[in-house]
């Protein structure tokens, strides 16, 4: 189900805005921290991107180099599964402290989301989505298990998918 949230002086909006707001300086500092250690430029990642995860920001695993010659062997290592990506080297020091720095970076969680929402994260779901529009409207797609929880909310305005395109296209 899509959602918006426009009364920007209501608890939900001023929580998930500063939630979306500290998620997005996470994302954009994570990537600064990987380029300075990882030390070459990428041109994709291998890894769980975006917030549509339980870390709700980019985690790292692997990376597709643009120049994998200029790459140290006891760090990286080609991933058998995904020909010129190179993921750290697990058989050596310099790629566990690789791995271990990936695996540390900041990060938010999904716990959040469902907590100043106010549902119940169950069994099987799917991942929220929450991002700050155009007009700084908040967007949110919720699965429609929680339609019931939501619609108690007179600050969380159900809208259609092509609204909620529009306000993130704008």
């Amino acid at each position: 189900m899509y959602y918006k949230i426009t009364n920007t002086e209501s608890k939900v909006y001023k929580e998930l805005f500063a939630l979306r707001i500290e998620e997005m300086s996470i994302e954009r500092k994570n990537h600064d921290a990987v380029k300075n250690v990882v030390g070459c430029d990428w041109d994709e990642c291998l890894g769980k991107n975006g917030q549509q995860n339980f870390w709700r920001v980019t985690r790292y695993t692997g990376f597709a180099f643009k120049h994998p010659d200029r790459l140290p062997a006891k760090t990286w290592k080609q991933d058998k599964e995904h020909p010129g990506v190179y993921v750290p080297n697990l058989r050596t020091k310099n790629g566990r402290a690789m791995k271990k720095f990936l695996d540390d970076l900041p990060h938010s969680s999904i716990q959040k989301v469902f907590s100043i929402l106010g549902c119940q994260l169950y069994g099987q779901f799917v991942f929220p989505f929450v991002e700050i529009g155009c007009g700084d409207v908040i967007v949110l797609y919720m699965s429609d298990r929680y339609d019931e929880t939501l619609s108690k909310n007179k600050d969380i305005i159900e809208i259609t998918k092509k609204e909620f395109n529009e306000i993130l296209a704008d």
